[in-house]
C-alpha cells in the first residue's frame, strides 16, 4: 500500500510482527482475555457507570454488559493489528504499551 509516498507491506509487516514478537502476541491476547473477564465482573458488580473508558461503557449501555465489554477489546486487538501493519518498527512498543495498559486495567479491576 502507498502511504504518503511510501511503499508500506502492510501483510508482510503483520507477518514479521507476529513471527519476531510472537510471545508479546501471546501476552497481548492473554491480558484482553483477562482485562475483559475482570471488566465484566467489575462492571456487574459496581455498574455499567463505574467503567472509566467511555468507549467501553458506550459499547456497554448499547449492547449490554458481555457484549460492549468484548466488542472493545476485540477493537483493542484490530488496533494493534491495525498498527502493526503500517509500522513492524514500532509494533514492539506499541505491543508492551498496549499489554502494560491491560494489566493496569486488570488490576485496577480488580483492587481498584
Amino acid at each position: 500500500m502507498q502511504i504518503l509516498d511510501s511503499e508500506v507491506p502492510l501483510v508482510e509487516n503483520i507477518k514479521r510482527s507476529i513471527a519476531r514478537y510472537w510471545i508479546l502476541w501471546a501476552l497481548l491476547l492473554l491480558t484482553i482475555v483477562l482485562d475483559c473477564l475482570t471488566t465484566i465482573r467489575f462492571m456487574f458488580l459496581d455498574g455499567i457507570e463505574r467503567e472509566a473508558n467511555l468507549v467501553v461503557r458506550w459499547l456497554a449501555e448499547r449492547l449490554g454488559l458481555v457484549q460492549g465489554v468484548v466488542v472493545g477489546k476485540t477493537l483493542q486487538l484490530v488496533a494493534a493489528i491495525g498498527f502493526s501493519a503500517l509500522s513492524f518498527t514500532y509494533s514492539r512498543a506499541i505491543l508492551i504499551l498496549l499489554i502494560s495498559l491491560n494489566l493496569l486495567a486488570v488490576y485496577h479491576n480488580l483492587y481498584g
